[in-house]
């Protein structure tokens, strides 16, 4: 049985065994003064901020190959969906090792991955059409 978790319509052969949906660092900084003190300047977090860490093992060629197919097209933005029917546009990371491969030792079709898609935008959140919440929300 497949995991319910796709990558534009590709599902994983099985649910993966890490899934970090709320990756992502808040924008902003922090100054120390000489006085002691700190001034905190904070921008908070935006969807595109997000990271999605994903790992896991593929059990199967024909995804293993689907999925690589993908993570080589340059330019193009692809339909995350998650175990909470979550939708999200993503990318995989540039300038990171956003799709990483290796096999199973002693298995002739069983691979581990590891996947890093930056969010580019939040399609569904948790059951509401667009409703991720703004940083300026209480």
């Amino acid at each position: 049985m497949s995991s319910q978790v796709t990558l534009n319509n590709i599902a994983l052969d099985i649910d993966p065994s890490e899934y970090i949906p709320l990756g992502g660092r808040r924008r902003g900084s922090t100054f120390r003064l000489i006085d002691g003190g700190s001034v905190f300047q904070d921008r908070g977090i935006d969807a595109t901020d997000m990271v999605i860490q994903i790992t896991g093992q593929l059990t199967s060629v024909t995804t293993l190959k689907s999925l690589y197919a993908l993570y080589r097209i340059t330019g193009k933005t692809f339909t995350f969906i998650d175990f909470k029917d979550n939708q999200f546009t993503v990318v995989f990371t540039p300038g990171t090792e956003s799709f990483v491969v290796a096999p199973i030792q002693g298995s002739n079709r069983g691979y581990n991955y590891r996947m890093l898609l930056s969010v580019v935008s939040v399609e569904k959140w948790f059951g509401d059409i667009g409703g991720f919440p703004s940083s300026t929300e209480a």
